[in-house]
């Protein structure tokens, strides 16, 4: 337990925790300290000076962002001394700063450095002659820097290093002529030439305009756009973002303003919606003829479906139908599309976004653990002892992810232990790679097993290649108190039955599967698998999780035999990535997408989808945290919603679907699953 010290901030008796620095005390009892170089996803730095404080004892003001409390400690934080201190440094920034460029820059109103200068009145100072580039800079798609507007803040800098662990930019120059510059071997160069990965944690963190996203000039005024809070699915941690949009058009992606320190994003799923904007949209539905397709109204898609699903059934039987997804519906539309083919079709043949293996793997740690428990979020890796990681390319599927096992690394003092092919650099302190050249990873798995009970003999470890005391080392790592474990996606993908428990044995012997806990993220390469799951959107598992079947082993590797067997006669997709074979084997597909790259050629028919920052609902991460989305202007009215979609077609294969809104779905789906 923290020891509590007492001191007094503006006549207020303050209790705080050792080790909170007198900004944090301040902030939380609600006393206001300016500040603009600090931000609370960062370590303070000092730099700019605006947060400092007047202690009594002290002749001169100190930093409030980087000095902890002492207990008896007197606070002031306003004072006559302290407001001409923070004007000074505020026309010091001015002075170097463009402000006659204030009434048309993108970020007036939300300027940092503009509420500043407002709060405390200052003048406006002449401004120095300085010899840096003017203007913007914009030498990639999704970035633009605009280096006359840098106050020299270092956020840029810093959270480069310290989040994604890249050191892109540098201070260069000197006195007014210092600046804020990708550098790479002592050169200027672009950000691309610099090791820039874009996930925009810099623009994120910048207090002025220096650094701004593409085409964000073209939405309007920081106060005209719209914000909602949504989640990215561009891989199953389901990071938390905010949506900026104007007139229903997205603009720009955020992390959100409060939260984790580490809440971070990656290129995908910061600028990836200016691929899905550029990309061809189907924006009504279409009938295949022949080799081109034709626009048909809404109504005739979707009884043409229920007639060519009912000519099928009433051919071949239900069980000659499959209904899959690409895991990126939302709970709600997880559970109507399962109920669909359930209790509407009939078949047994559902995958709507979760591999077999990774099922296999989530129920029987489940059966240790129990039901709701949560495992470790990126936060909680960031700061672990050590970090397992099961299966490779990590960076690939999961970016966030590996940038936070890589900051534990670097920062946290973590033993990095990978155990599969993952050929990743690494900044850690300490790495150990028990891959092996003759063996899978299930060997090594049991070897560590063995290692972590104290049995394993010198013939076991000649025999994979691995040294009896790296075994040993790595062991105990795994074991530490606060050690995580990361299971890749590439593991799933080829695992069998045997790997499975292989995993799981290790698991649990290393303690990071007891009951009530769970130290152990598994990482689908669906984005809502466990939301998948949780709603009944598996063969063998109804909504809950609850065991309908036993040997239903159903993804695209078993719809493939099944189709060119010509069991399967009809298909259902919804989302791109659910099918990867030729479906001219398929007597009826209905595509549901929401571009034309995304629907099959082969399709009989498409409808459009709804786009994800159209969307309303609930989804599930990796971690079991369920996150709400929501629509950016509400629900498109020349699209259907995918869950109306689903609503219909059961309605016209004869159902008496009532929901008037998804709040209904949501109602009904947690009366049988804790997912929302």
């Amino acid at each position: 337990m923290k020891k509590t010290l007492t001191v007094h901030i503006d006549n207020k008796k303050i209790i705080a925790d050792e080790g909170t620095t007198i900004l944090e005390a301040a902030r939380q009892n609600n006393i206001y300290i300016p500040t603009l170089c600090y931000h609370p996803r960062l370590e303070p730095m000092g730099h700019c000076r605006m947060c400092i404080v007047e202690i009594e004892g002290m002749k001169r003001p100190v930093t409030s962002c980087d000095n902890p409390v002492v207990d008896g400690m007197v606070v002031k934080t306003d004072s006559s001394r302290l407001r001409e201190m923070r004007s000074q440094i505020l026309e010091l920034s001015l002075s170097t700063h463009p402000y006659e460029d204030c009434l048309t820059c993108v970020r007036t109103g939300s300027c940092e450095l503009q509420q500043k200068a407002y709060e405390c009145q200052v003048n406006l100072p002449v401004q120095l002659d300085r010899t840096i580039p003017s203007g913007e800079t914009a030498d990639n798609r999704d970035i633009i820097r605009d280096e006359e507007k840098c106050i020299l803040c270092g956020r840029c800098i810093q959270v480069c290093r310290s989040g994604p662990g890249r050191f892109v930019y540098s201070l260069i120059g000197n006195g007014v002529n210092t600046r804020v510059a990708p550098v790479k071997d002592g050169n200027v160069v672009s950000l691309e030439e610099a090791g820039c990965i874009f996930c925009g944690q810099c623009v994120d963190l910048c207090p002025v305009a220096a650094l701004t996203e593409v085409g964000r000039s073209d939405g309007g005024r920081e106060w005209e756009l719209l914000n909602m809070p949504g989640i990215c699915n561009e891989c199953s941690l389901a990071c938390y973002l905010e949506r900026y949009s104007s007139d229903g058009e997205l603009i720009r992606v955020t992390v959100p303003r409060e939260g984790d320190k580490i809440s971070w994003l990656c290129v995908k799923g910061r600028f990836g919606f200016k691929d899905t904007a550029a990309a061809e949209n189907i924006k009504s539905p279409l009938k295949r003829s022949g080799n081109k397709y034709n626009e048909i109204k809404y109504e005739e898609a979707v009884k043409e479906t229920a007639e060519n699903i009912k000519k099928v059934i009433d051919t071949t039987g239900p069980d000659s139908l499959a209904v899959l997804a690409s895991g990126k519906l939302s709970n709600e539309e997880n559970y109507l599309l399962q109920k669909l083919a359930r209790t509407v079709i009939n078949t047994p043949y559902i995958n709507l976004g979760a591999e077999s293996a990774w099922v296999n793997a989530y129920t029987e740690a489940m059966a240790i653990t129990g039901a709701n428990v949560t495992g470790p979020t990126p936060a909680a890796i960031g700061y672990a002892s050590a970090v397992t990681i099961i299966g490779g390319d990590l960076e690939e599927s999961h970016p966030v992810a590996a940038m936070v096992v890589d900051r534990a690394g670097r920062f946290g003092d973590a033993v990095i232990i990978r155990i599969g092919d993952d050929t990743a650099e690494t900044s850690a302190w300490k790495e150990i790679n028990l891959k092996t050249d003759n063996n899978d990873t299930g060997t090594v798995l049991r070897a560590m097993t063995t290692a972590i009970a104290g049995s394993e003999s010198a013939d076991e470890s000649a025999t994979l290649g691995i040294p009896a005391g790296t075994l040993a080392e790595a062991a105990q790592a795994v074991t530490g108190n606060n050690s995580i474990t990361v299971v890749a996606p590439s593991f799933f993908k080829e695992a069998e039955s045997d790997a499975i428990k292989d995993l799981i044995k290790f698991l649990e012997v290393a303690g990071h599967l007891q009951k009530g806990h769970s130290r152990v993220l598994m990482l689908s390469s669906f984005s809502n698998s466990l939301g998948v799951l949780l709603t009944g959107g598996t063969s063998n598992y109804g909504p809950g999780i609850t065991k309908i079947s036993e040997n239903i082993s159903f993804d695209s590797r078993d719809l493939m035999k099944s189709a060119k067997s010509g069991k399967i006669k009809a298909l259902i997709t919804f989302g791109e990535g659910c099918y990867a074979f030729n479906l001219k084997d398929i007597n009826f597909t209905l595509a549901v997408s929401s571009t034309v790259n995304g629907a099959p050629p082969e399709a009989d028919i498409v409808i459009p989808a709804q786009q994800l920052h159209h969307k309303n609902g609930y989804f599930t991460n990796s971690q079991g945290q369920t996150r709400i989305n929501r629509s950016v202007a509400g629900e498109n009215k020349d699209i259907k919603s995918d869950w109306r979609l689903i609503c219909d077609i059961a309605n016209a294969l004869g159902s008496r679907w009532n929901f008037g809104s998804i709040e209904e779905v949501r109602l009904e789906m947690k009366s049988v699953t804790p997912a929302e």
